[in-house]
């Protein structure tokens, strides 16, 4: 494939200083560029491998904010220009290989591939890209480098699924300049689009209806595309249950039978490709409790359970802002999500390994106690509470009680609502 390549080390973090507001122009053209990927390995091995390149026909991220300043995310990608090496683009992503590679399965050494994708502006002139992994100790070490040249006729242009049919359901403003979502349906047949449109703008109404969303509706666009499957419900492999559904959803992801994800990626990222979107939302038609969210991939979540708008909303949480899980209580398949001794990326979860400098310290009043008692003295306090990321014990969250704790909490805390202010304001300014 003429002039893209794996490459070994050869991007330096050092010259001239990354690109700027007035560089978008210059850099990029409003297309996006999708770098699709298989990314396999174990719990301590892994690997990247060039899928193909393809050319899409909106980037709708913000034209100011092309570095990212969040400091989220299990990965991070940045883009440098090939002639002066300067690094024009970067964005925090997670991945299904980072979870999965903490699961029994991957510490015995077994091995799995799973496809994502990575949506950047195109560029107008040779690049490298580069995608680096936070390690341990939380420094970032390189795992993959690629260079593309967006001249080269390898790039697919082909748009699937143009037969489906587009909703604008919100058009606030324009699409470098808003959070720009996208609704997938999956397991709706044709003949329930009307129950697709209907599911969406009730789970919508849920969101907008919570803050920070509610104040900050005017910064959203949301379309939907009415993808089409050959059968309704999605997949249930333990009860011996498989449906035609197009977008792949399927329950006891990594054996856990609330946990929703899909390993189909490319036909994801087809479906969506259709339209701007800064991030990907997907409505599973089904009746049981439950959904699933990675930072910068997709949420998902059920329509028709009783707490189908609290996984809805809980999932774009983890899927938009980065909030990690606060519960501590609930099943899970990970071995030492959080390793001890390391400060977790999430905005909402602490080690406390420093109980004086808390990321959230300025939102804790003076005299409340840190680490907090878990009591009813301090039931409407930000705080430290011991018990967050799936432990017990060594994590802290913010408040008693949190969207990302409890199907009981109503709203997000005021932690987590500054952490979705800060992502929309990273997107739509």
């Amino acid at each position: 494939m003429r002039l893209i390549a794996t490459l070994a080390l050869l991007v330096t973090i050092s010259g001239p200083p990354p690109a700027r507001a007035a560089d978008f122009e210059r850099h990029f053209t409003p297309e996006a560029l999708r770098i699709d990927l298989h990314h396999g390995g174990d719990a301590t091995h892994e690997t990247y491998s060039l899928d193909e390149l393809r050319a899409e026909p909106f980037y709708a991220g913000s034209r100011t904010n092309l570095v990212d300043t969040l400091n989220l995310g299990e990965y991070l990608v940045r883009v440098f220009d090939r002639r002066t090496n300067a690094m024009i683009y970067s964005r925090g992503f997670s991945t299904v290989f980072a979870e999965w590679s903490t699961t029994d399965e991957a510490l015995a050494g077994f091995t799995r591939v799973f496809h994502e994708s990575i949506v950047v502006p195109f560029p107008k002139a040779p690049v490298y890209l580069r995608i680096e992994r936070r390690t341990r100790g939380g420094a970032l070490r390189t795992v993959f480098d690629l260079a593309v040249d967006p001249a080269d006729w390898h790039i697919n242009r082909e748009r699937r699924f143009r037969e489906f049919r587009v909703v604008e359901l919100m058009n606030n403003a324009p699409i470098e300049r808003a959070v720009d979502l996208v609704i997938l349906g999956d397991g709706y047949r044709r003949d329930e689009m009307h129950k697709l449109r209907k599911d969406a703008d009730r789970l919508l109404g849920a969101l907008f209806d919570m803050e920070p969303f509610k104040s900050r509706k005017r910064d959203f666009n949301v379309r939907l595309v009415e993808t089409v499957s050959a059968e309704s419900d999605i997949d249930e492999p333990r009860e011996g249950r498989w449906r035609a559904n197009l977008l792949g959803c399927s329950f006891e992801a990594f054996d856990i039978p609330r946990y929703v994800l899909t390993h189909a990626n490319k036909t994801v990222r087809d479906a969506a490709g259709n339209v701007p979107y800064d991030a990907v939302l997907i409505l599973a038609n089904a009746k049981r409790y439950g959904g699933g969210g990675i930072y910068g991939l997709y949420a998902i979540s059920t329509v028709d359970n009783e707490h189908s708008a609290f996984v809805f909303t809980h999932e774009f949480g983890h899927s938009f802002a980065g909030l990690g899980d606060e519960y501590y209580t609930s099943e899970v398949a990970y071995n030492d999500m959080y390793p001890r001794g390391v400060e977790p990326w999430e905005p909402n979860i602490t080690a406390m390994l420093d109980s004086t400098a808390v990321k959230w310290g300025d939102l804790i009043a003076a005299g409340t106690p840190v680490p907090t008692p878990d009591d009813s003295l301090y039931a409407d306090v930000v705080g430290c509470f011991e018990g967050a990321g799936y432990s017990a014990k060594g994590l802290y969250r913010p408040t008693r009680d949190c969207r990302m704790f409890s199907k009981k909490a109503d709203a997000f805390c005021p932690v987590c609502r500054r952490a979705i202010e800060r992502a929309i304001d990273f997107h739509a300014r």
